[in-house]
């Protein structure tokens, strides 16, 4: 696995998180505040990503505030304070966790682990999965241990979506590569190079649906929700007039298979 590129933070950046999470627990009367001030968090910055894991008495919006700042807070502690990589990618891994669960959108997580996409935080707490279940470090490797075993009718919640709504699913994504053939002229480049991307995948399925056709299925949609999340923007309102009643049904589809794959509601 290459080697990870270190965000680009500063001292004080990282420092105004520390006290954004520690001003926010203060204003809410968090009851393990006590604990949380018994070390400073800015000699100990690690401490504050511990207690917003461990300590959740606070309203729901504080924990979601808390998981964005908090993963600032370990983007300042690799780039300027001594720490051990294993500690700080654990908790990288609770925090994303975390995030999935209190539902914040994976694309606000983003910034703070220098990359660009939903689909790369994705790939990023996948990955994380597959090494705490001591498999290779890759979102592959997860997909197929979690996938490998299970079929329609099973435990795996993400198989028997699939078993219902792989054809849509692919449909509604051969729709999507289909129209942007015929209304090139409306997107850029960086929606083009997605819905390629797409088109891809959508060429590597096959038919009649088995369970090895799981991991296709997952990238379709991947990338559909890389095209979902950016239709919303000005630059792409006339080839959302195009796309026409097709726009609610990919968000529709893109939203279920989300929920799917990481069981959020």
């Amino acid at each position: 696995m290459p080697k990870r590129t270190l965000v680009q933070i500063d001292k004080t950046a990282g420092q105004e998180a520390i006290e954004r999470i520690v001003q926010r627990r203060r204003k809410v009367g968090d009851p393990d505040l006590a604990v949380l001030e018994s070390v400073d968090p800015i000699e100990h910055p690690l401490t504050i990503v511990r207690h917003i894991l461990t300590c959740r008495r606070v309203p729901d919006w504080v924990t979601v505030q808390d998981v964005l700042d908090a993963l600032w807070v370990l983007a300042y502690v690799r780039r300027h304070c001594p720490h051990r990589p294993d500690e700080a990618e654990k908790l990288e891994h609770e925090l994303l966790e975390l995030g999935v669960r209190m539902q914040i959108a994976m694309i606000r997580m983003a910034p703070a682990l220098n990359v660009r996409s939903r689909q790369a935080v994705e790939h990023r707490l996948l990955r994380h999965r597959a090494a705490k279940l001591g498999l290779a470090r890759s979102e592959r490797a997860e997909r197929a241990h979690r996938l490998g075993s299970s079929r329609p009718g099973t435990t795996s919640a993400e198989a028997r979506w699939y078993d219902r709504h792989a054809l849509p699913l692919w449909e509604a994504a051969s729709e999507l590569v289909a129209a942007r053939s015929q209304y090139d002229h409306l997107i850029d480049d960086e929606l083009a190079e997605s819905i390629i991307a797409l088109r891809r995948a959508v060429r590597q399925m096959q038919w009649p649906l088995s369970a090895t056709q799981y991991p296709t299925l997952r990238e379709i949609g991947w990338w559909m929700q890389e095209v979902v999340d950016v239709l919303g923007e000005p630059r792409y309102a006339a080839f959302c007039e195009q796309l026409g009643e097709l726009v609610p049904r990919l968000t529709e589809i893109t939203a279920e298979h989300h929920r799917a794959v990481f069981g959020d509601s």
